[in-house]
């Protein structure tokens, strides 16, 4: 490269981070509206791409979006918006008695004494911050309605355009990612996964049990269910612990305030059914590959609801997924690896042989669109 070349490469790549660093300040206050509009495309990819065989893409969009606002976004906000009313219901009208008399059923069943006493100030303490907590974020967002509307108008714009020309984005990322082809190919192939196991697998396990706990709390007449189902969906989404961390307190709380049956049969539905549910139905609709730990899967529930907001839920752990594959990928692709001829990849597998860039490229342009099931795995086009 000549030094006049050099220098032009040089300006164009300040000129460029500059640019790059005034757009994020840009984007940046729309950054959760943004995110929300990534995930309903990819949601709604695999209606709008039926949709679009038979109707311009343009139309199929606005169509796609219609759908999802009263089939996905309207039903998420009211049920939120009862869950929030609720949630304020349960916290001004919290009984200390409870805890006495859980702390009576301990000393009489297991014979230990626990003094309540703290725990009670430190309860009541802690259930007036969160009202204020709640009273406050409640005038904050009646506040900041242009704000509101204003970010929803920028989610409906960025889901229309995601929806309507993603095919060209995804050809415009291929075209500009300096990576070898197959690397390339691999990386969206994994993200894709990581995707679907993420947003729709587990999202799908989460949302069943919850319906059907919410169902049960129905039934035992447990009051605040919107609440409860809303903290069920979102303690399903946690490896290991699961719904039990709900319906294992809510049977407790039965048997302290005297319903023994209630609480055995929450308890046997909670076993029975819901781990049932988990046990069966996740196998059913997660992928194979792209799966996070369990440390990784917290970590970014709670870091991204930290980080994010309610979005943060989804967001987080496919950040940390991300991450931890390019991780592998940089460790597997690393100089000394290829020069070395290491026959494996990063997590010690047997590495696919190498085809030749055009090879790669003619396989990825034939490849078949997303079926009327959306099982196929290159929707990673949105």
């Amino acid at each position: 490269m000549s030094t006049d070349a050099t220098r032009s490469w040089r300006f164009l790549l300040v000129i460029g981070l500059l640019a790059g660093a005034v757009s994020a300040l840009i984007v940046l206050p729309f950054l959760n509206w943004i995110l929300v509009a990534v995930i309903l495309a990819y949601v709604l990819a695999p209606l709008d791409r039926r949709l679009s065989r038979r109707l311009p893409s343009s139309l199929s969009a606005g169509i796609s979006i219609t759908i999802g606002l009263f089939a996905i976004v309207l039903p998420v906000l009211v049920v939120l918006g009862v869950a929030a009313a609720q949630t304020r219901r349960l916290i001004t009208g919290f009984d200390p008695e409870v805890v006495f008399r859980v702390d009576d059923l301990i000393a009489d069943r297991f014979g230990i004494q626990i003094n309540v006493m703290d725990l009670q100030e430190t309860l009541s303490g802690a259930i007036s911050s969160g009202a204020r907590g709640v009273v406050g974020n409640v005038f904050s967002i009646v506040g900041g309605l242009p704000e509101l509307f204003i970010g929803i108008t920028v989610m409906f714009f960025v889901v229309y355009y995601l929806l309507k020309d993603g095919d060209r984005a995804a050809a415009w990322l291929r075209t500009v990612l300096p990576l070898d082809p197959e690397i390339r190919e691999d990386l969206i192939d994994e993200t894709s996964l990581l995707l679907y196991n993420s947003l729709v697998g587990t999202v799908a396990v989460a949302g069943v049990q919850a319906v059907l706990l919410g169902i049960a709390f129905v039934l035992v007449g447990l009051q605040n269910v919107v609440f409860w189902t809303v903290v069920t969906f979102v303690a399903a989404l946690l490896p290991l612990v699961g719904a039990s961390i709900i319906w294992l307190p809510a049977s407790v709380y039965f048997l302290v305030v005297g319903r023994p049956v209630a609480a055995v049969a929450l308890a046997v539905f909670g076993a029975v059914v819901i781990s049932t549910v988990d046990n069966v139905l996740r196998p059913m609709v997660m992928r194979r590959g792209a799966q996070l730990s369990p440390v990784l899967t917290i970590l970014g529930i709670f870091g991204g609801i930290a980080l994010f907001g309610f979005v943060g839920l989804f967001v987080g752990p496919i950040v940390l997924g991300v991450t931890k594959l390019l991780v592998e990928m940089v460790v597997r692709e690393s100089p000394e690896r290829t020069a070395a001829g290491d026959p494996r990849d990063g997590d010690g597998r047997p590495r696919e042989p190498d085809t030749n860039e055009s090879d790669t490229v003619s396989t990825h342009a034939d490849a078949p669109e997303l079926g009327d099931d959306g099982s196929d795995r290159d929707d990673r086009q949105t």
